[in-house]
Order: C-alpha cells, then sequence, then structure tokens
C-alpha cells in the first residue's frame, strides 16, 4: 500500500515536471529565470534578498500561481484573463527594470508613494523609460514573440526567430549620448572669500534653490556676475537627495531621516528660519516656488511658517497662457515677470525662490530642447536657469537701494549614470548630495563660498551671522567660520538601498545591498573598503545615530 502510495506520488511529481518543462510554459519559465537573476549589483545571497524584497516576491508569485492556474484552463481562458495576465507579467518586469536603473529595493512603501501620486509621476514614466537598456525590453520582446509563435505556429525555431528580433532591437534603441559642452567662464579675477563674521544689519535676503544641481555641474557655466568656478574645491553637502526634505531642511537644519515626507503633526513652527526673521529682524518673508507645493506635505508646512507663498498653482492663475509649463513645473522665467511688481522696500525681506526647469524631463524655454541626451537637455536648462540668476540680479540692483544678498544653491544634485545611478533619491555619491553654495552680495560684488557645509547648519549660521553671535558653540556649527566642524548622517530618500556619513574630513558610504562599507575622501576619491570589523562596527553605530 505504501509503495502504492510512492508511485502515485512520483507519477504525479513527473507529471508536474514534464507539464512545467513543456513549451506551454515557456514564459513561466522566462519569469522564473527573470526573477532570479534580474537585479543589479554583485552575485552574493544578501544582495539577491536585498532587491527581492517582500513586494516583488508576492508580486512574482500571484503571477505564478495565475500563469498556471489559466495554462490548466487554457481552453476555457477569457479575454479578461488573458489581459489581466499580461498586465502582471508587464507590471513584474517593470518593477525589475525600476530595480535594475535606480538600484533600490521596491518595498510596499514605495508602491504607496507611487500610488498615492499617481497623477503626479504618471508625467515622468517617458523618463524613465529613457534610461531604459535594450536589456530592459528583452522581456517585452519576449512575450510578444512568445505570443505570435502561438498564433502564428511558425516553423521557424523559436530561440533563432527571438536572436533576429532581439538584434534588430539593439540596433534600433542604441543611441550615441552627445557630449561636450562649449566652456565659457567671465570674471575670472573675482575674489573669493572663505570666511564672514556677520551680515550687514538691515540686508534683503533672496535664496535661490536650484533644482537637481549638483556642484560639479556648475562650474563650467557662464555668468555675467558670479565666477561659479570658484566653487571648485569645497564641499557642501545635504543630508538626503530628495526635493521636500531637503527644502525642509534649509529653512529648520533638521535632516529628517526618520520619514520620506515632512511630517505635519510633529512640526515646531517656530523652529525655522524665516519666522525667526519675521518675529526678531523684522524680516518680509516670501516663497516663490515654481514647483507645485502640494506634495508631500509641502502645503501643510511652508504656507505657515511664510508671510506669503507663491507656488506653480497661483503662478498659472495669474500669468495665464503667458508661460509654457511641464509635468513637474513650469517656464522659471515667471519669476523675472513677477519680480517687476515686487513691493518697493519698507523692511528687508528674505524671499525664497525655488526652481524647476532643470528638474526630470529637463525644460527648456527656448525650444532648443529636443536632443536625445538626457544630459545635453540638463544642461540646456542649467544654462537657461543661470542666465535667469543674473537677469535677477540685474533686476534687484536697479530697483533696491539697501545691500541685497543673493544665496545660491540646490535642493540636491543629479546622477547621470554615476555610481549605476540615474535622476536622484538612491545615491549618497557626490553627484547627488554636493550641492553649489555660496553669497554674493549685489552692492559690493563680493562673492563668499565656504570650504566646507551643509544645509543642516544653514539655519544656525545665518542666525549667527544675523546677530554677530561669536560664541564658541555657535562657531563649530557656523561654515563661514574657521572653527566649523561637520558630521553629517546621510540616507537615500524611501530607502534602506545606502547610509551615510560625512566625519572628520572623510566620507563613508554603506551599501546596504551588498553589506560593503567604503571610507573615501570627500571628493569621493582614494576609495577604500572597510574589513576591520571593529572599526566598521563603529562607523556603522555612528551611521545609524
Amino acid at each position: 500500500m505504501e509503495f502504492k502510495k510512492k508511485q502515485v506520488f512520483n507519477l504525479k511529481l513527473n507529471d508536474l515536471k514534464t507539464k512545467l518543462l513543456s513549451p506551454k510554459y515557456r514564459l513561466l519559465q522566462f519569469v522564473l529565470v527573470l526573477f532570479l537573476f534580474h537585479f543589479p549589483g554583485e552575485w552574493t545571497w544578501k544582495s539577491w534578498r536585498f532587491y527581492h524584497s517582500s513586494f516583488i516576491q508576492i508580486l512574482f508569485g500571484f503571477y505564478c500561481l495565475t500563469e498556471y492556474l489559466l495554462i490548466s484552463k487554457e481552453s476555457r481562458i477569457s479575454v479578461f484573463s488573458h489581459y489581466f495576465r499580461t498586465s502582471l507579467y508587464c507590471l513584474l518586469v517593470v518593477c525589475l527594470n525600476y530595480q535594475w536603473i535606480f538600484q533600490t529595493e521596491i518595498r510596499f512603501s514605495l508602491v504607496t508613494y507611487a500610488f498615492v501620486h499617481s497623477k503626479d509621476l504618471l508625467f515622468d514614466i517617458v523618463s524613465f523609460i529613457v534610461l531604459w537598456q535594450p536589456v530592459h525590453y528583452f522581456p517585452f520582446l519576449y512575450l510578444t514573440i512568445n505570443q505570435v509563435s502561438k498564433i502564428f505556429k511558425s516553423q521557424i525555431r523559436f530561440g533563432f526567430s527571438l536572436l533576429i528580433y532581439f538584434l534588430i532591437l539593439w540596433s534600433t534603441l542604441s543611441q550615441i549620448e552627445e557630449k561636450g559642452h562649449e566652456v565659457r567662464q567671465r570674471n575670472k579675477n573675482q575674489t573669493v572669500y572663505r570666511t564672514l563674521d556677520h551680515i550687514p544689519e538691515n540686508t534683503n535676503i533672496v535664496m535661490v534653490v536650484l533644482e537637481g544641481v549638483s556642484r560639479k555641474h556648475i562650474l563650467e557655466h557662464k555668468s555675467r556676475y558670479i565666477d561659479y568656478s570658484k566653487l571648485d574645491g569645497s564641499h557642501f553637502f545635504i543630508p538626503m537627495p530628495h526635493t521636500s526634505k531637503s527644502l525642509y531642511t534649509w529653512m529648520t537644519g533638521d535632516p529628517g531621516l526618520a520619514s520620506t515626507r515632512i511630517e505635519s503633526e510633529n512640526m515646531d513652527l517656530d523652529f525655522n528660519l524665516p519666522k525667526y526673521l519675521k518675529n526678531s529682524q523684522n524680516f518680509r518673508t516670501e516663497m516663490w516656488y515654481t514647483q507645485s507645493i502640494y506634495f508631500e506635505g509641502m502645503e501643510q508646512y511652508f504656507p505657515k511658517i511664510f508671510t506669503s507663498v507663491w507656488d506653480k498653482t497661483k503662478f498659472e492663475k495669474e500669468y495665464k497662457d503667458q508661460f509654457a509649463t511641464f509635468s513637474w513645473g513650469m517656464d522659471d522665467n515667471v519669476i523675472l515677470s513677477h519680480l517687476k511688481f515686487f513691493p518697493k522696500e519698507e523692511s528687508p525681506f528674505f524671499l525664497l525662490i525655488g526652481l524647476s526647469q532643470t528638474h526630470s524631463p529637463y525644460f527648456t524655454a527656448s525650444k532648443e530642447n529636443h536632443s536625445p541626451s538626457k544630459l545635453v537637455r540638463y544642461q540646456n536648462a542649467l544654462r537657461e536657469n543661470i542666465d535667469l540668476i543674473d537677469q535677477i540680479i540685474g533686476v534687484l540692483s536697479s530697483k533696491l537701494e539697501r545691500e541685497t544678498l543673493l544665496i545660491i544653491t540646490s535642493d540636491h544634485g543629479e546622477s547621470f549614470g554615476e555610481e549605476g545611478a540615474q535622476i536622484h533619491n538612491y545615491s549618497l555619491y557626490n553627484q547627488e548630495i554636493d550641492v553649489p553654495f555660496l553669497f554674493y552680495f549685489l552692492k559690493t560684488n563680493q562673492l563668499y563660498v565656504p570650504k566646507l557645509g551643509s544645509s543642516i547648519h544653514f539655519k544656525d549660521t545665518m542666525l549667527a551671522l544675523l546677530s554677530n553671535d561669536n560664541n564658541e558653540t555657535t562657531k563649530t556649527n557656523q561654515f563661514y567660520s574657521n572653527e566649523y566642524k561637520l558630521q553629517l548622517n546621510c540616507k537615500t530618500w524611501n530607502s534602506e538601498i545606502q547610509r551615510g556619513l560625512i566625519f572628520e574630513g572623510k566620507k563613508y558610504i554603506f551599501h546596504n545591498d551588498t553589506a560593503i562599507l567604503y571610507e573615501m575622501d570627500l571628493d569621493d576619491s582614494n576609495r577604500v573598503v572597510i574589513t576591520n570589523q571593529i572599526k566598521k562596527k563603529l562607523v556603522l553605530k555612528k551611521m545609524y545615530e
């Protein structure tokens, strides 16, 4: 009896094995291979487990179950079932491609975020697909050929036809990146100062925050007033490469690494620079932002700390069809038009200007943005922003009598393939967290660039310079002081793919997918792997504090 049971079990097992290895299950076999091997990083168990998150595993299991059940009932499969299966397949492939391109794991929190903000993210799909390489299209090609071979029952060998189609796809999609950008710089003799004791009383303050511009990307751009090459050799770091969190950090000094959005319930509405300037220095405070603030909790915070807030929504209503818009923002020249109606100064003002053109898909108003290279489009958009800043300087210089301090910086940088990263959010290398920062006084034409700094100390630095507070405690947090000390914990947004620490003149990056901890200089050079387990444990402890 027991022998018969064993025989029956073996027969069923062989039957299942024969089924799964049959041509009928070819697509299921392919998905299994795709699931096992289609991920970035090293071929290690830790790396594999990191990228095959709970969400990916559930999605894969759900697809396999659906595929198996539908094939078992192939004669009774409905059109809806066919489309449902295909949709699941495509969703799985897109998720695996996302992991590969952005080198981060897809967790449920990221999926929830994408669902909640689907209306905004919908416009960014094209930018995402542009980053695909031929290997990322291959699963869709496989699906197509698999379906075609079923319909036409072609006698051509499946593998041969697949190879031919893949070669055609490869030759069609391959593009040669446009390289080179004319380097033109002026103000070669402009003196740069590294330290500053105070900001003169009643000085107007205009802070321009570029969107997604790293320090290295601004160095070669020309300006009538500012020699951006003077930023070479300095380092100014932000703790998390994401817009809403970065803007919050600039105003508060709080890195907010524990959350992916501005947490309205935990806000201290007096713990910020605009409120201090208004209450203690009698400043008028305004925020002009060419993106929408109705995103990630910004609308719950910034209108409560500024006297007035203008964002993309208000600019569109006021200026109607005068300026073009794109998915994430609008033509930044609307700032120049709005500035012309700025009231004459009665008291000093603090104006925060947030620009958007250098956000993907990298918009330009000059209609010169048809390049297939995203880097060229980005540089064109940045060039327009630099020209806009020159025009803003010209208007302010002619309009205002008192001294005006222009602060130029960025919310984060942007990746174009460096270290395998794309766009921003998921890398802590310098192209994403080392941003430009400078003070430029319009009346005296003086340029101040700190040798080292961070957005977490911007509020403290401003308070010290405005109040002329020279105590030793303040100086260690004041990046225009020779006594400045920087310890900065960094983290990728909505992901644990990387953790970072900047401490005692060194930078550390921990790759969570491979458990490798790197030590390097502040410019990302001289990178070494920390193999000493005692040192590694101490650095990680400080990194996760």
